[in-house]
């Protein structure tokens, strides 16, 4: 309720997406050895330009979890991919 009267437009965006009103969804993908993401970096992948897809988070097998990683994060076996999909996916 605290955000809604402080940060309206946080509490509008977090409402469409709970409600579905912009179509997009969250979902998590686990990296295997046979990816061909292992040892690329986030920027360097095709995940974003190709497939339009947001990587929010990533949650390494230590349990370390990057938010918002960077361009030069690198991917590893193992990892999860939170990420922000669009409604054509």
């Amino acid at each position: 309720m605290a955000i809604a009267l402080t940060k309206p437009a946080v509490s509008e965006f977090m409402d469409s997406i709970t409600a579905n009103q912009l179509g997009l969804g969250f979902e998590q993908v686990e990296v295997d050895a046979a990816s061909s993401l292992v040892g690329k970096d986030l920027r360097s992948t095709t995940i974003r330009s190709e497939l339009d897809i947001v990587i929010v988070s990533i949650r390494r097998q230590s349990g370390e979890t990057l938010f918002n990683p960077a361009g030069d994060a690198q991917i590893e076996i193992g990892d999860i991919l939170i990420a922000i999909v669009g409604p054509s996916l």
